[in-house]
């Protein structure tokens, strides 16, 4: 038992020192996200209208020259992303720029740079690259071993309180289902 007990309490504690970092950007942007600040909060949104008769396929080409001769910054180039409004962008996560077709001969140019709060709920969202939802999933895995070696350390540890405790992990996944019930089925 002792010896259990010295192992769970050490990877309990370099685990949760190693993800400290994301335990608190987790419970601020969630927090935050659940407040009402969204990812765009804080961000610096520009909108250009440019009047041109553009090839098809030629869109982002068009855009980049736009923005080079009107002195605007240009995002890195990665990919070129189709937008759910039919828009065309490239750009990371933190600066982006979009065309979008108004009209014949118009088009709509936005560029968006998030604020720190805004690329923190991104990550949060998983809407990033992929590098940071490796380390999310490493984290999320973490949360099961840090409270499974919790429970471990608590309950192999402590006898005087055992009764207590285990009334304490039944009201907790009680109100967990109760309100998680209640949330989803009331409309």
């Amino acid at each position: 038992g002792a010896f259990m007990v010295k192992n769970f309490r050490s990877i309990h504690i370099y685990v949760s020192l190693f993800f400290l970092p994301l335990a608190f950007m987790y419970a601020i942007t969630g927090i935050l996200y659940i407040s009402g600040v969204k990812q765009n909060y804080g961000a610096t949104i520009n909108k250009y209208e440019l009047q041109a008769n553009i090839q098809d396929g030629k869109e982002i080409e068009t855009m980049l020259d736009y923005m080079q001769k009107n002195n605007i910054e240009i995002p890195k180039i990665n990919e070129i992303n189709k937008e759910r409004d039919g828009g065309l962008s490239v750009g990371s996560t933190h600066y982006s720029a979009t065309i979008k077709k108004v009209s014949d001969d118009t088009y709509k140019i936005t560029t968006l740079k998030r604020s720190i709060i805004g690329d923190l709920i991104m990550l949060h969202k998983a809407k990033a690259k992929w590098y940071f939802d490796v380390l999310a999933i490493g984290f999320g895995i973490a949360l099961f071993l840090l409270y499974f070696s919790g429970l471990v350390i608590t309950l192999l540890n402590s006898k005087k309180n055992r009764k207590s405790q285990y009334l304490t992990i039944i009201a907790g996944f009680a109100t967990a289902i109760v309100v998680g019930g209640l949330s989803v089925i009331i409309a």
